[in-house]
C-alpha cells in the first residue's frame, strides 16, 4: 500500500488552508487550480444569490489528511459538499446543522464498522474532521455550486455557540478543531508555497 508522502507526491497535493493537502482536479469548463479557489469566469457558470452571483457549476478536489496534518478545521461553506472515500483509514466528521443538531460520521472503508463511503454536508452547516487511526485518509470532494473561497467561513467558538449553545462545554475534542491562526494567504496555498 502506498504511504502518505508518496501519495502526496503522486497526486501533486499541496497544503490546504482547512488542514491536510489537496489538489483541485475539476472546475466546470475551466482549468483546475488556475483561479486559486475563486470562480473562473471563463468556465461554465450558474447564477446564485451570492456576491458576486456567478459560480462555476461544479468543482472537485482530492483532499487528504495524514499524521502530520490530521485535522480539517471547523468551517462552513454556502455550497453542498459530497465527500467520497478513496483510500486509507476512516476520517471522523462532526457536522453542526443549522438547527443545532450535532452529527458525527466516519467516512471510511468499512461499512461493517459503521463507516459511510459517501458523506453529504449541506451548505450552511459547520463541519470539522479528524484522523483517529491509520496514517492517512484520501477522499474526493465534489461541490455544487462550485467552490469559491468567498463562500467559506472559519468558525469561532462564538459562531458554534450561536448555533449549538453549550455544545463545546466539556468537549476539548471539538474545541481542538477550531482554527487558531489568522486567515491564511490563499494564493500561497494554490502556488504550493505554504
Amino acid at each position: 500500500m502506498i504511504d502518505a508522502k508518496d501519495l502526496i507526491t503522486a497526486l501533486a497535493l499541496v497544503p490546504h488552508p482547512e488542514g491536510g493537502y489537496f489538489r483541485e482536479i475539476f472546475r466546470s469548463g475551466a482549468e483546475p487550480m488556475s483561479s486559486k479557489g475563486l470562480t473562473d469566469p471563463a468556465g461554465a457558470l450558474m447564477t446564485t444569490d451570492r456576491e458576486p452571483p456567478p459560480r462555476n457549476v461544479l468543482t472537485s478536489i482530492y483532499w487528504m489528511v495524514d499524521r502530520r496534518s490530521p485535522i480539517g478545521f471547523w468551517c462552513s461553506n454556502a455550497s453542498d459538499h459530497v465527500h467520497y472515500f478513496h483510500a486509507g483509514a476512516a476520517l471522523t466528521y462532526h457536522i453542526i446543522h443549522p438547527d443545532g443538531r450535532l452529527e458525527t460520521q466516519r467516512l471510511g472503508p468499512d461499512p461493517r464498522r459503521g463507516d459511510v463511503l459517501q458523506l453529504v454536508v449541506r451548505g450552511g452547516c459547520w463541519k470539522a474532521a479528524h484522523l483517529e487511526e491509520g496514517d492517512y485518509c484520501l477522499l474526493g470532494e465534489a461541490v455544487a455550486p462550485g467552490f469559491d473561497f468567498r463562500d467559506l467561513r472559519w468558525a469561532t467558538e462564538d459562531d458554534l455557540a450561536a448555533v449549538a449553545p453549550g455544545l463545546l462545554a466539556g468537549r476539548a475534542d471539538l474545541r481542538g478543531l477550531l482554527r487558531t491562526e489568522a486567515r491564511p494567504d490563499l494564493d500561497a496555498y494554490y502556488e504550493g508555497k505554504r
